[in-house]
């Protein structure tokens, strides 16, 4: 546990940069214009953005696994794991619920509204704006859910090459927001596109809200058609696409419901309430 603190202590006093050397330097019209269309193709591929719009609110039940034990006692968000849970979210926002369907908090939310966290449970609602627990992972969680939609909200877009793995061929797209260089709490994501599908199966990506040198892949697996959106209902956050090591969580999908039937209060139980991410 010593050697794990020191070596985020050293590791935490540089950014993460995931850029490929391609674009190292800087980003060409040509990668930029090449970016584009790749990833324009991969979100048409997973049902387009307009579908998207169209499906909420969406209801999400998952199972989630963490099967190594310094990870769960680092980073785990649960109570237990494996556990079930339920999420609530609207495409396109932040704001979403996570119902807990087991463990001693079965019936119980987490909640964020305008980035104010809350929980809910059998004494009524109780808001928590300084919990950096809620505020970071509902938030993350409903976004790689909804990342093949949102992910083209980028202005930093790139062609990164191509790679070869397992005898498939991917198109590397690196995305960011006002620049491609590090920043401080701007994330970088580097997009592994499976060419015949269009298909976003790897995202690499650097997590600046939990330290600035922390960076992971999301394993996207097991697409499913959802009344035409091609969703992945296995989500496995690994090292890297070609050497992924253990997991460190595993998420798999059990059921979605677009159009659920939940009230707008649902997701703002007190809409003049709100924050800022940072």
């Amino acid at each position: 546990m010593l050697l794990i603190i020191l070596t985020i202590t050293v590791a935490g006093c540089s950014l993460a940069d995931i850029r490929p050397d391609s674009i190292r330097t800087s980003i060409s019209s040509e990668q930029f214009n090449r970016g584009r269309q790749i990833l324009h193709r991969a979100v048409e591929a997973h049902g387009g953005k307009e579908r998207w719009a169209k499906a909420g609110p969406i209801l999400v039940e998952f199972r989630d696994e963490w099967p190594g034990a310094l990870n769960r006692t680092l980073f785990m968000p649960w109570p237990e794991s494996p556990i079930s849970l339920s999420l609530y979210a609207l495409p396109g926002k932040d704001d979403s619920r996570i119902e807990f369907r087991s463990s001693e908090q079965k019936g119980n939310f987490w909640g964020i509204q305008n980035w104010v966290p809350y929980t809910v449970d059998s004494e009524g609602l109780s808001w928590k704006p300084d919990n950096d627990t809620l505020k970071f992972w509902l938030p993350t969680l409903n976004y790689f859910l909804q990342l093949p939609f949102r992910i083209d909200e980028a202005d930093v877009v790139a062609y990164a090459g191509e790679r070869s793995l397992d005898g498939r061929m991917f198109d590397l797209v690196f995305v960011s927001w006002g620049q491609a260089a590090p920043q401080e709490k701007i994330d970088q994501y580097l997009l592994w596109i499976e060419r015949k599908t269009g298909y976003i199966e790897y995202a690499t990506y650097t997590v600046r809200d939990m330290g600035s040198f922390i960076t992971g892949t999301m394993h996207y697996s097991n697409f499913t058609d959802v009344d035409g959106l091609v969703l992945a209902t296995d989500q496995q956050v690994i090292d890297s696409p070609e050497e992924p090591g253990d997991p460190l969580h595993h998420l798999h999908i059990e059921n979605i419901k677009l159009n659920a039937s939940v009230a707008e209060d649902f997701f703002y139980p007190s809409p003049d309430r709100q924050s800022s991410k940072h």
